[in-house]
């Protein structure tokens, strides 16, 4: 009986998205899926008890690589997983039995040896009919992982390029600034030192100031120039001998020396 999907089913196998369900058996669940070109296909998928069963897995197995226990003609197998511990899956064409045949095979009980000996059920057989722990949706791991939908991490692949090609637009432009700092500072002239080491210093320019130096700062006296005497300042009086006066020259206007 068809419904809708559970919590636990998985909304992707492998190419194939998952719809709805379409019937369920401790065998496994048959699921309404779509490839990738809308086309429907039925995908068929153990559950976790036919899963762990080695013996279960084998006939499984066995159904789908070689149609053993399929009754009539087996469905054209689309794709598959039988391999390693993710969940065992077999899509196939939709329509009659559909992928739903290859679960027939597990769930053969066997028989005792004859007459009224009974049979048994596998250990799983009354479990739950969901698919393996392992594809439930909201739970993290390997198991969500494979059952997520591939092209979900197609926005991560494009987002982690375009911060690479950011990576690399950051390096070139930083290239092109060394570059240009390099090049600028190569074109600038350097004083380079003159080949017959140091030469003598250049005699300093006289300074346009008018600032004089030390030889010109006290003016040298003049010698028939008289000393000059600045009004207000006493002159210092010197007493006289009359011997002073005998070897003075005699005024030619006052020889007597009367006035």
């Amino acid at each position: 009986m068809s419904g809708p999907l559970q919590d636990e089913d998985p909304r992707q196998v492998g190419a194939f998205r998952l719809r709805e369900r379409l019937s369920e058996s401790p065998v496994g669940v048959v699921y309404l899926a779509h490839d990738a070109g809308g086309r429907a296909v039925s995908v068929a998928v153990l559950s976790e008890g036919a899963a762990a069963d080695a013996a279960a897995r084998d006939r499984f197995v066995a159904a789908v690589s070689r149609g053993v226990g399929v009754e009539g003609v087996p469905p054209r197998v689309l794709a598959s997983n039988t391999r390693g511990g993710a969940a065992a899956w077999v899509a196939a064409e939709h329509g009659g039995g559909g992928a739903g045949a290859f679960l027939a095979p597990v769930s053969v009980g066997g028989g005792g040896g004859g007459g009224g000996a009974p049979g048994y059920a596998p250990y799983w057989a009354g479990a739950h009919a969901g698919v393996s722990s392992r594809w439930a949706w909201p739970r993290g791991g390997a198991g969500a992982a494979a059952g997520a939908d591939p092209n979900s991490n197609r926005g991560v692949v494009i987002g982690l390029l375009m911060l690479l090609l950011l990576f690399l637009a950051m390096l070139v432009v930083l290239y092109l600034y060394l570059s240009g700092l390099h090049q600028e500072a190569g074109s600038r002239p350097t004083d380079l030192p003159s080949p017959g080491g140091s030469g003598s210093p250049s005699s300093p320019q006289p300074s346009p100031s008018g600032s004089q130096g030390p030889q010109d700062a006290s003016p040298s006296p003049d010698p028939d120039a008289s000393p000059s005497v600045e009004p207000g300042t006493q002159v210092p009086s010197v007493p006289l001998d009359e011997d002073d006066f005998t070897d003075s020259p005699v005024d030619p206007r006052d020889p007597d020396g009367l006035a």
